[in-house]
């Protein structure tokens, strides 16, 4: 038990981690770039206050009676179309585009933790809950890795190349 309410704990700090970023992203970005970040902010904090309810439950005592893993597929999206202005938008704000590599990591050191974690569970709600939670950050693993090498050309094109 000690060692899943630490994994919940870490969990509860990479979610908090990924908010930041997107956070971030958002505030620097413009128009569809803006709300493309702002969504994945707003998904992780539900990924944050779902993990910080099982949390306090298991910290009570109680099995956790949420059924997470249904709310994650309920939750599920479409990966949006990325327009090369869109890309090209990612590309031309240096800080933007070091968001989604901070990001992708993130959401890959997510899904492999989740992963490990369902492994770990032997509880089958808690497995199938780690399951879901490592198959949502692999979606948005796959979208940001996707912006991130579609996005990598325009990147050089905009780049002026001055020294520091």
């Amino acid at each position: 038990m000690d060692e899943l309410m630490q994994a919940l704990r870490n969990a509860l700090k990479s979610e908090v981690d990924s908010v930041t970023i997107y956070s971030e992203a958002a505030l620097r970005g413009e128009g569809d770039v803006a709300q493309f970040f702002a969504s994945r902010a707003e998904e992780e904090k539900r990924h944050y206050n779902w993990l910080l309810s099982y949390y306090r439950e298991m910290l009570a005592g109680q099995m956790p009676a949420m059924n997470l893993a249904a709310e994650i597929q309920a939750g599920s999206h479409k990966s949006p179309i990325f327009s090369h202005d869109f890309l090209k938008r990612i590309a031309s704000d240096r800080h933007v585009s070091a968001a989604v590599s901070s990001a992708v990591l993130l959401e890959l050191n997510s899904t492999q933790y989740y992963s490990n974690m369902a492994n770990l569970a032997k509880e089958p709600h808690l497995k199938a809950f780690f399951n879901s939670m490592s198959e949502w950050e692999m979606r948005h693993y796959e979208e940001l890795l996707k912006i991130q090498e579609e996005s990598k050309s325009y990147w050089f094109e905009v780049q002026n190349f001055e020294p520091f």
